[in-house]
């Protein structure tokens, strides 16, 4: 380097290597004061409640069974069909359901994250109890994950939102640091997520738990809700200063988050109880198909993509998989005629489609010995083909139907 440009950088500040660099340039960052400073009014909702390992904050309200939550009252969960609770994964939740929900200082997980708020309802058949159990100081954490174990280990099944994913790892992750065992794993777990996202796939554009607030439970938050991403600043910020403000929106989201999974709960189970009765759309039939699948209850699943195709409003890839499921099983079982209907409805209802027309010709040429109805098919999935964009998939289809309409131009023939 030029060395009266390195005169210049060494007047800047800029140096090339750290054995040029001063001890007394090195800055450490300079940590905030850990006192409180000008705190909020508003008292930290709440209680200190003793246990083994010291005082836990908690707060805590009763939900009377009629209270209502968005389009249900909370004391539905008593009148739920436990054949529709097999369906989501829950049959043996019990009758003392313990609801959970938290907040964390990060979305990545491992030991370097912190869960300073665990909302936990619980089902006592009169209504809903939810303790909200907080750490006012991260020191406080032997004593609310003590308080927890005693409400979980007094439940008899557990029901969360991501919570395999994302709350009990967490949570486990936590009682694992304090040397405690976690409480839970003998519990039935019902995770909301999983049913969310067979359920409303392709219906809703997001399963999060604030969309289906909105678009099928019925649920508006106040403008105390605090965003969830806003929530770990929050907590730090509420470590550093001691105000109460913006831990009070943290309640008041989690408080809802718990309640809504109620909510969400009896929404998903009515939709399988009786769901001829539900002015359902196109999509939902189609996640109460696949709920209906995943249990092995075949017929009402195919049941309920049939009710879905009926609408003729699903997009054209999700209508396809539905007719090419339908139809396979009939030919599985050897129903050629009802196959034979179901790729034909299948051609008729998406212009484009050449597989359904292929199929009806290998069935009409191999099974029926009918060469001219096999032709013809053959040719009207040609037409089809010479349609598509000009490509390896176009070139490909409409090598195979040329063979295949050779092959049987000369079955003819003979």
């Amino acid at each position: 380097m030029d060395a009266s440009l390195q005169r210049k950088l060494r007047r800047l500040g800029v140096v090339k290597g750290v054995q040029n660099l001063k001890p007394a340039s090195i800055q450490l960052p300079v940590e905030m004061p850990a006192t409180p400073s000008t705190p909020s009014d508003a008292p930290l909702p709440g209680e200190a409640i003793s246990t083994p390992r010291g005082d836990a904050w908690v707060w805590r309200r009763h939900y009377p069974a009629g209270t209502t939550h968005g389009n249900y009252r909370l004391g539905e969960l008593a009148s739920l069909d436990p054949q529709a609770l097999d369906l989501l994964g829950g049959g043996a939740l019990g009758t003392h359901i313990a609801f959970l929900d938290t907040e964390t200082t990060g979305l990545a997980g491992g030991a370097g994250t912190l869960v300073f708020l665990t909302g936990v309802g619980i089902w006592e058949g009169d209504g809903i109890t939810l303790h909200l159990v907080f750490l006012r100081d991260p020191d406080e954490e032997p004593a609310a994950l003590t308080y927890l174990a005693n409400l979980l280990q007094s439940s008899t099944g557990l029901v969360t939102f991501n919570g395999a994913g994302f709350d009990l790892p967490l949570l486990e992750s936590r009682f694992i640091l304090q040397r405690m065992p976690p409480c839970w794993g003998a519990l039935p777990h019902l995770d909301l997520l999983t049913v969310a996202r067979l359920l409303w796939r392709e219906h809703l554009p997001s399963r999060r738990l604030g969309m289906l607030e909105t678009a099928v439970l019925g649920i508006t938050r106040t403008d105390a809700d605090l965003p969830s991403w806003l929530i770990p600043s929050a907590y730090r910020e509420y470590l550093l200063t001691g105000r109460t403000d913006e831990i009070q929106r943290i309640f008041y989201h989690n408080e809802v988050d718990v309640l809504s999974m109620v909510t969400l709960l009896v929404h998903c189970a009515r939709r399988l109880q009786a769901p001829e009765a539900l002015p359902l759309a196109a999509g939902e039939w189609v996640g109460v198909g696949r709920l209906y699948e995943r249990a092995g209850r075949i017929p009402e699943a195919e049941a309920a993509w049939e009710h879905a195709l009926e609408e003729d409003t699903l997009p054209p890839d999700v209508a396809a998989r539905l007719w090419e499921t339908l139809a396979h099983r009939r030919k599985q079982a050897g129903e050629w005629e009802a196959a034979l209907e179901i790729w034909e409805c299948w051609a008729n209802r998406l212009p484009t489609a050449i597989e359904p027309l292929v199929e009806r010709a290998k069935v009409f040429e191999w099974l029926n010995h009918d060469a001219a109805t096999a032709l013809q098919e053959t040719e009207r999935a040609l037409k089809r083909a010479a349609r598509l964009p000009r490509g390896i998939a176009r070139e490909e289809a409409l090598v195979e139907l040329h063979h295949r309409e050779n092959r049987l131009q000369r079955k003819l023939k003979a």
